[in-house]
């Protein structure tokens, strides 16, 4: 059987899948595969080569996928979200711990087949952190304490990317290689994609809120404060640093951000936009307390050092030209 060369993308129906689509589809040498529980949308589904309906649990689909297709990238996206995932921990840790294993697992028997590595993205978190004093700027290796279930997932899928791509084949004598590349994410605004199931998410929802209609019902306090990313700012990032060689990403897990506004100061901002828009605080207090434990920055010096990390999109550029074209 001649298999088809492939780029998998997992979780594929969601924003950051489907802004993912939308870009890799533009090069036409690319055979996108995806695999994803849902249907993807008719607006995405034919910029895909071959799309899979599917559990990334499922090892029988994964041993098809593997017989059926020579994969030369994943982009592991499939996840159980902050939320979501306290509510049902034990299926966030099949999903975000186990089947992340599957995956690798997946890119392990590729590697073995082609001879050759393969790159391996996983979108990491900033629920990675767990901090005391939200002031605090962490770099990569700071507050590595999270106090949710997701950041607890997150921070060992980490480890677990690490671990196959360089001490499973020191131990093994295995000569393959995964090549593991990881981005931790803030929260992500998306100007088509309405979020579901994060706790940074009270920053989209009040933009997509009050453009729909006008008004907003925000879980957490105004003065909650995050790091922000604008989404074609997270797909620059993905495709920046995995068009990168493997010398030059020698950490391989990195912060990326550009700016960190408050609830309060972001409805500001809309009101500007939105003369008559309203909201009110309704406080969600376990999204609150997970808020709470996040920092209000992140140091992303690392990836601008290593390879050439820099937002195009600052605050009032995502508000007037981002989100508001």
């Amino acid at each position: 059987m001649i298999r088809k060369s492939s780029i998998l993308i997992t979780g594929a129906s969601g924003e950051l899948g489907a802004e993912l689509i939308k870009t890799l589809s533009q090069n036409e040498n690319i055979n996108l595969l995806t695999l994803d529980l849902h249907p993807l949308e008719s607006s995405i589904s034919n910029m895909v080569a071959d799309e899979m309906v599917g559990n990334i649990l499922d090892s029988r689909l994964l041993d098809q996928i593997n017989l059926e297709f020579e994969i030369k990238e994943i982009y592991h996206l499939a996840a159980v979200l902050s939320t979501r995932a306290e509510l049902s921990p034990k299926i966030a840790h099949d999903v975000n711990v186990n089947g992340t294993i599957n995956l690798l697992e997946l890119a392990l028997k590729q590697s073995q087949s082609q001879n050759k590595k393969i790159k391996f993205f996983f979108p990491s978190s900033i629920a990675v952190y767990g901090v005391n004093n939200k002031e605090q700027i962490c770099s990569e290796y700071d507050c590595l304490h999270p106090i949710t279930v997701y950041g607890a997932n997150k921070l060992y899928a980490e480890k677990l990317g690490i671990y196959y791509s360089k001490y499973y084949n020191q131990l093994s004598d295995n000569k393959h290689l995964i090549d593991f590349r990881s981005i931790r994410f803030p929260g992500l605004i998306s100007s088509t994609t309405i979020p579901s199931g994060g706790s940074s998410d009270f920053i989209p929802e009040m933009w997509h809120s009050i453009k729909n209609e006008n008004i907003y019902e925000c879980f957490v306090d105004e003065n909650s404060r995050l790091p922000f990313l604008a989404m074609p700012d997270a797909i620059k990032a993905i495709n920046q640093m995995m068009s990168m060689k493997p010398e030059k990403i020698k950490s391989k897990i990195y912060n990326v951000t550009s700016f960190n506004a408050s609830a309060g100061e972001f409805f500001k901002l809309m009101k500007e936009l939105y003369l008559t828009a309203k909201i009110s605080y309704n406080i969600n207090d376990t999204r609150q307390k997970i808020v709470n434990s996040w920092p209000s920055n992140i140091n992303d010096s690392l990836a601008t050092s290593e390879w050439g990390w820099s937002p195009a999109y600052d605050l009032n550029r995502t508000i007037r030209e981002y989100l508001k074209s």
